[in-house]
């Protein structure tokens, strides 16, 4: 959750913890309302526990589609680079296999599909210049795993995100709560200073820190 969210979310268990404590002071709509409540926060916290485990699928998987970056950017450059030694007894071939590892991952992706398209005419060649009689497999292999880490990762993003939106509804849901029961609570303890300021502290939202102002020399 951001830090807004978490604030309120902070808030939000203050006034459980009100509700709890002054249960018997409560009946009706207000007592449904704390119970309500409640439910919202066993529920954010579940989602809470569902978002960091998203976060760390996810990392978990960019973390394996980075590898498979770097397996297939392998694979390729050693294709393209046995493909300029080539290019003396085959004249375009450096061009045809030409490889930049700072390309972006759909266009890498559909590059490596070309190399693999195109190395099949000179297959006994690139491996007669030292590629493993594998080259090919190898390289179609490694596109696969890539390609596979695209939905993976997607998978794992989309989760998180799923949940962190969940939360910020069951937070929203929450506000309108707490708005409900302010009113109510005030009428209950007009008379009652202490309960009173107990419960506007117990509502109270807390501001987010101000940023330090830097000094211009």
């Amino acid at each position: 959750m951001n830090d807004s969210d978490r604030r309120r979310y902070e808030m939000q268990l203050r006034v459980n913890q009100f509700g709890i404590d002054n249960a018997a002071d409560f009946t009706g709509i207000a007592a449904a309302k704390l119970t309500q409540l409640g439910t919202l926060i066993d529920t954010v916290q579940t989602k809470s526990a569902a978002q960091q485990l998203g976060f760390g699928e996810s990392a978990q998987q960019f973390e394996v589609k980075n590898t498979a970056r770097e397996n297939l950017r392998d694979e390729m450059s050693d294709i393209s680079r046995t493909a300029k030694s080539m290019e003396y007894a085959f004249d375009g071939i450096s061009s045809q296999f030409q490889f930049q590892r700072n390309m972006n991952d759909a266009d890498m992706l559909a590059k490596a599909r070309a190399f693999y398209t195109e190395s099949l005419t000179y297959n006994a060649d690139f491996i007669s210049y030292g590629l493993p009689s594998t080259f090919r497999a190898d390289l179609n292999s490694a596109a696969d795993a890539f390609e596979a880490s695209f939905s993976s990762t997607a998978t794992a993003t989309a989760e998180h995100v799923a949940a962190t939106a969940e939360i910020s509804s069951k937070i929203r849901e929450g506000m309108i709560i707490v708005r409900i029961l302010d009113g109510i609570v005030k009428n209950k303890y007009a008379n009652d200073p202490g309960k009173l300021a107990a419960w506007l502290s117990a509502s109270h939202v807390e501001k987010a820190p101000k940023k330090k102002e830097t000094s211009t020399p």
